[in-house]
């Protein structure tokens, strides 16, 4: 119950509004690049996918820790924390979901992404909360 409190304390609520206005930029930013790389140079959707997750890694990691949690914590810490859900991210969602969504469920490469990023907006933000940015 005291759990419960917390997640629906309004700090929480504005973490949670922060962090998906946060989430929705970074996809953006992501999904253009994602098919100006698929169609404009031609990438495969996997490599184009990994490519563009790569590239926004420092936008989130950054407006997450400055913005959305408003972290003081140890940057170092928080960093290699990240880094390893980055790496954990970059395998399971962008090319475990991308092939399983695309190539398994037949779903386009252009609808594929926003499918993947449901999944991954939601474990992050408990990720991000309890384990990376508490403080």
């Amino acid at each position: 119950m005291e759990r419960l409190k917390k997640v629906l304390a309004p700090e929480t609520i504005k973490q949670i509004i922060r962090y998906l206005i946060t989430g929705f930029t970074a996809f953006g930013i992501e999904y253009a690049l994602y098919v100006m790389l698929l169609k404009w140079a031609g990438l495969h959707y996997i490599l184009a996918s990994v490519i563009v997750y790569a590239l926004v890694f420092w936008f989130s990691f950054l407006v997450n820790r400055i913005w959305s949690f408003k972290s003081k914590g140890n940057i170092k810490r928080q960093f290699i924390q990240y880094g390893a859900l980055f790496a954990f991210n970059l395998v399971v969602s962008n090319i475990f979901l991308m092939k399983l969504f695309t190539d398994v469920f037949g779903i386009s490469e252009l609808i594929s992404p926003f499918l993947k990023m449901a999944c991954v907006v939601c474990w992050n933000f408990l990720i991000y909360k309890y384990i990376i940015y508490k403080e």
